[in-house]
């Protein structure tokens, strides 16, 4: 029988403190019932997950993502990055609208998002069809009418917030991946290629107990189905929403198994598919060139190197090839607007919304007050938080290959204000810590982590409509983490030699 949403996200609180809990009574609990209790919590937690509904697993889509994302890929040759709303008004109101779309709807093009009257999409929307073939434009609106119409799928609320959002923002490396799928899978097998997330995870978890073992890739999954990043969207209601987590996660696994290049080929490939998942080089690099000071050339970074530069080319490339360097150009400039201060949410975070935080319960909406201190305290975060990764870069010298890639959340958290469900890629450090739980510092680390995420839900149930106030929290909660952290890691390395992979 289904349980609800509120039962579901209230028992991620107290499965992600179990989580946290059973990390520092790991090394007090005799390992085959330790591994009893993980697994039992990861059962427990996939079935809340899903909320004990075969719904979920057989039938359920996000119609909200994949409309931008299946449709979009789709039919990009017609849609570029500015006419997918335009284009699914007209092809709703030439089947007989279903709901009352509102007055206004977000216009994109070169000069920025503005909201426009709901009458200049119908207008733009006539000049959209006429560059579809005949046969494209039938098959686009019949495409359309079968997300549209989904068993509980969108909604009029969210039909209307969807026409407000901000448009199709996949990079031109992740349409050129998702084009095959889309052409060769009809709309009415969408539920299979939302499971392609599901293969991926399965098989970066897979990875883990071929490089760390069943014990890291059991805290692994709990973390996927406790954190409050993977509310939204579900894993397996969506279109390759989760593409980039797997290859992170294998990557590490590559590091540690002392296969470098290929761990590069994996961290290129999700650098290129997000742009953000680059930062997570930060580690390595500063690993490397602190190397260089003495002298030492490390091979196995460069072949890391290699991989990465490899992958990013090749994808990069075959974008600006089969899609055009224009599309390139123009998702430059779409994101450089997406993560102006003018244009932050409730829905981001990162030490940018943490600062201007000062602890009230503040509303759902982002004020303008913290936009301005965005803003205004743009000079000093940078400066700030460049000094503080430049003490994680030095504390990491001695680390092994691997952690060092996990911790490249800390720039992504310094330096991007991402929308909350990209803080799934903390998950590089849960598996960082995991693997190495029989030290303090890890099961400390990786009851931190899992605390914070006991807080976000605990604050999504009994804070809901003030979601300023769990992601200040949140922000808050992460910087002590990395402080905390990187402490340790510089007493470890006073007395730690350095400890790197070497390539078979």
């Amino acid at each position: 029988m289904a349980i609800s949403k509120a039962v579901s996200e209230s028992l991620k609180i107290y499965l992600a403190l179990g989580g946290g809990g059973l990390a520092l009574a790991w090394r007090f609990i005799p390992a085959p019932w330790a591994r009893r209790i993980l697994a039992a919590l990861v059962l427990v937690a996939s079935v809340g997950y899903i909320r004990a509904s075969t719904h979920t697993l057989t039938t359920r889509l996000d119609s909200y993502d994949v409309i931008h994302y299946y449709l979009n890929a789709k039919y990009f040759s017609e849609l570029g990055y500015y006419d997918l709303y335009p284009a699914v008004l007209t092809a709703d109101e030439e089947a007989g609208p279903r709901w009352d779309t509102g007055p206004q709807y977000m216009a994109a093009g070169d000069e920025g998002d503005h909201m426009a009257p709901i009458a200049e999409a119908y207008r733009r929307g006539k000049v959209v069809k006429a560059g579809f073939s005949t046969e494209r434009w039938s098959q686009f609106k019949h495409d359309f009418l079968v997300i549209r119409d989904w068993k509980k799928g969108i909604d009029s609320e969210l039909w209307r917030q969807m026409v407000q959002d901000h448009g199709y923002n996949g990079t031109p490396a992740w349409t050129l991946q998702a084009t095959p799928f889309v052409r060769l899978v009809p709309v009415e097998f969408l539920k299979v290629l939302a499971y392609l997330d599901v293969a991926l995870l399965a098989a970066a978890l897979a990875a883990v107990v071929w490089a760390y073992d069943l014990d890291a890739a059991l805290f692994v999954a709990l973390f996927l189905f406790t954190t409050y990043s993977t509310r939204w969207p579900i894993i397996g209601t969506a279109f390759l929403r989760y593409d980039y987590v797997s290859a992170m996660i294998i990557a590490m696994c590559c590091l540690k198994r002392g296969r470098p290049f290929a761990a590069g080929l994996f961290g290129g490939w999700a650098g290129v598919l997000r742009l953000f998942p680059a930062a997570w080089m930060f580690g390595p690099a500063f690993k490397g060139l602190f190397g260089l000071t003495r002298r030492e050339l490390s091979r196995p970074l460069l072949r890391l190197a290699g991989g990465f530069l490899l992958a990013a080319a090749l994808l990069q490339g075959g974008s600006a090839l089969l899609l055009g360097p224009e599309a390139l150009a123009t998702h430059s400039r779409d994101i450089k607007q997406h993560t102006s201060a003018e244009e932050l949410s409730s829905r981001r975070a990162g030490l940018a919304l943490a600062l201007p935080f000062r602890g009230d319960l503040e509303p759902k909406n982002i004020s303008r007050r913290i936009k301005q201190d965005v803003e205004d305290q743009a000079r000093l975060r940078y400066a700030v938080g460049g000094a503080f990764l430049l003490v994680l870069a030095w504390a990491l010298r001695r680390s092994d290959d691997d952690e060092a890639y996990a911790f490249g959340f800390a720039p992504f958290f310094v330096f991007a204000t991402a929308s909350y469900y990209y803080y799934v890629t903390r998950v590089t450090l849960i598996l960082a810590h995991a693997s190495r739980r029989d030290s303090w510092r890890h099961a400390t680390g990786l009851a931190m982590l899992f605390a914070v995420d006991a807080f976000s839900n605990w604050s999504e149930v009994n804070r809901p409509g003030h979601r300023v106030y769990l992601i200040g929290w949140l922000g808050w909660m992460l910087v002590v983490y990395l402080v905390v952290m990187t402490g340790w890691l510089l007493w470890e390395g006073r007395r730690r030699q350095p400890d790197t992979i070497t390539s078979p």
